[in-house]
Order: C-alpha cells, then sequence, then structure tokens
C-alpha cells in the first residue's frame, strides 16, 4: 500500500508542475522516468505515459497490458505498436490544447512527430522531481548502499596475489546478488597496478602482483535504486611512500567534500572543498576525475558535484564525494561516499 501511496505523491507533484506551466497534458517516454512514476519497470521504447488533467493512458506491448492494467488500475492501458503515435492521437481525440514532452530524453525522429502535430517541448519536469528522494527512495538508497559496503567488507580478505580483476569483480557481484541486489548500478571497476591509474579503467584479466595497487568502484541495484562507492589500498607489505602519501591526500579530500555537503550549499563547493586539498598538496594536475554525481534510479543522475554545476544541495538530494588522485603509469586512488542532504548535513550512506 505505500508504494501506492508514494506513486500518488510523485504524481501529483508532477500534475502540479503542469498546472503551473499551464499543461493539460504531458507525454512521457523515457522508462525510467516512468518507474519513477509507477514503481514498475518497463525496458526503453516499450511504453508511452498520457498524463492529462482527469488521468493517465499507458500506450504498451500486448504481453504488458493484463500485468500492467492490475498493477496499476488507476491508468487506462492500451495495447499495441507505433505507441507515440497512439498517444499524439489520443491528445486529438480527448481535446487537449497544451501537450508536452522531454526534449532532453526524446528521441529526434518521435520528437519531430510531436512537434508536427503541436506538441511543445519542455525542460524535464520529471528530472527535476528526482533530484530529491522521497522516503521511499531514501529507504531503498540505503539498503542498496548497506549491500555495496557489506560487498567490500566481504572482498577484502578474498583479494589474494595471483587473482583476475575480473575474477574478483565476479565474487563482488555474486555476493550482491545473494544479498538482495537485483543487478550492478555499471560495470563493476577492478583494477590493478598502473591500471588503477585509469578513471574509468575496464575490467580485464591483469593479474594481481605480491605488491600491488588495489581500486575497486562498483554499487548494485536494489529495488530500482543503485548504490556507488570506490575504495582503494594497497596489497602486500611494501606499500610505496607516495602511494600512502596520495591516499591520505585524498581520504582528506573526500572528509573536506563530505563535510561542505548540506542544504544550500553550491555543488561547485563540495568540488572546490575537495579539490583544494589536492591542488595545495601538489596533485591538482593528477586530479582528472569529477567531484561527485546524484544518485538514484540511474548512477549519474542531478545535481552534479563539478566546476561548472549551477546546482544548489536540496534536502533530499543523494550525491557522491570522490576525489581522486591519479599518476599515469604508476597506481591511483579513489575514495568514493554516497550521502545524502539532511538538515545536518551528510548523512553518508555507504556504510553497515
Amino acid at each position: 500500500m505505500a508504494e501506492k501511496i508514494v506513486t500518488a505523491d510523485r504524481l501529483a507533484a508532477l500534475k502540479n508542475l503542469m498546472q503551473q506551466n499551464k499543461l493539460d497534458g504531458l507525454v512521457v517516454t523515457n522508462n525510467l522516468d516512468q518507474f519513477y512514476l509507477s514503481n514498475f519497470f518497463f525496458y526503453p521504447n516499450e511504453s508511452v505515459f498520457l498524463i492529462h488533467t482527469n488521468g493517465i493512458v499507458c500506450f504498451t506491448r500486448e504481453l504488458y497490458v493484463e500485468p500492467f492494467s492490475k498493477f496499476a488500475p488507476y491508468m487506462e492501458v492500451i495495447g499495441g505498436e507505433n505507441r507515440v503515435a497512439a498517444a499524439v492521437a489520443k491528445v486529438k481525440e480527448l481535446g487537449l490544447k497544451k501537450v508536452g514532452f522531454d526534449a532532453e530524453k526524446e528521441s529526434f525522429l518521435n520528437g519531430e512527430l510531436m512537434l508536427k502535430n503541436g506538441l511543445v517541448q519542455l525542460p524535464s519536469f520529471v528530472t527535476e522531481l528526482r533530484k530529491t528522494k522521497d522516503e521511499a527512495e531514501l529507504k531503498a538508497m540505503r539498503e542498496s548502499n548497506r549491500i555495496a559496503y557489506l560487498t567490500y567488507e566481504y572482498i577484502l580478505p578474498r583479494v589474494k596475489t595471483g587473482m583476475t580483476e575480473c575474477e574478483m569483480a565476479a565474487e563482488m557481484e555474486k555476493f550482491m546478488r545473494e544479498h538482495g541486489a537485483t543487478s550492478t548500478s555499471f560495470n563493476t571497476i577492478v583494477a590493478f597496478g598502473a591500471n588503477a591509474a585509469n578513471p574509468h579503467h575496464e575490467t580485464g584479466d591483469t593479474k594481481l602482483k605480491e605488491d600491488d595497487a588495489v581500486l575497486i568502484d562498483f554499487g548494485c541495484v536494489y529495488k530500482g535504486y543503485c548504490s556507488d562507492m570506490t575504495r582503494s589500498w594497497w596489497h602486500g607489505k611494501n606499500e610505496p611512500a607516495e602511494y600512502k602519501k596520495i591516499w591520505e591526500i585524498t581520504d582528506t579530500a573526500r572528509k573536506a567534500g563530505i563535510k561542505k555537503v548540506g542544504i544550500g550549499v553550491a555543488c561547485k563547493a563540495v568540488d572546490a572543498a575537495a579539490r583544494e586539498i589536492i591542488e595545495a598538496a601538489g596533485y591538482g594536475q593528477y586530479y582528472t576525475h569529477g567531484t561527485g554525481h546524484g544518485v538514484g534510479i540511474e548512477i549519474h543522475e542531478e545535481p552534479y558535484n563539478a566546476q561548472n554545476s549551477a546546482s544548489i544541495l536540496k534536502e533530499g538530494n543523494i550525491v557522491t564525494v570522490e576525489p581522486g588522485i591519479y599518476l599515469p603509469g604508476k597506481y591511483g586512488v579513489r575514495l568514493e561516499d554516497t550521502v545524502s542532504v539532511t538538515q545536518t548535513g551528510a548523512n553518508i550512506l555507504t556504510k553497515k
């Protein structure tokens, strides 16, 4: 029952935005926006929602008509192909005067079809709503991040000299699924040695040496919501002084970024708090990865903790803080936590 109430709240908020913009209809084609509004997962291009003053129509594949009708009895569900065209026809049938669509998430052909039929391009109302998580979303993300953290604790004592990056990733992914995750948030990154100097290294068959750098960046999906965390450490007894130095600098930057997070704080100020630590230590040129991003249904969402961001943090935002130092040909360190923005600052989710 709680999920139904949450869905109703989200739809009400969307209809309020529509009313403020004098719209009597909105076409939603993005499957993740549809998940946000309905708690039902469609794959891309399988459905179109037409939200109007007096109700909601879902145009979808025939195979979804029966299950989705039972799941969302408050929607009219129509099966068939050419779903965008069917939505446009319904707009005319209902006599809707001003109907919009999300231009940023629409394909060229679908956008062209809607424009030709009098629909108007809009900024993303649903993206704006998705920035701020409600209590049901926060609950799911707490668990998603808890599973990720347990995975980190699980894998640490199982890291062995000679194992490959892919072997380690597989062990982590198996653990996450066994503990409630439905999938990974993104392709798990396991980087050994010099591979750790590549922020988005593609996990491969590199074997772990007796003394080597390790970087893992991973997360899982729980009830549709992602987690994200990164940890770095030295495997072996002969940790280089330089590695220890950049690890400590990065950790100080991580803590500074997290401390800066709060309601009304500019995202670029969070970036600056972490970046200034690394620059002051003389490693600014090796900070080649962003400081953070929003997390939710997607692994990368608004708002972004970036140098050029114009966003201001609000209560209910969930963002990462992930400074790093990457020394080409040697190794790299990144430390990342996912945090929620609360009235008392940042609440770290990447924990038990």
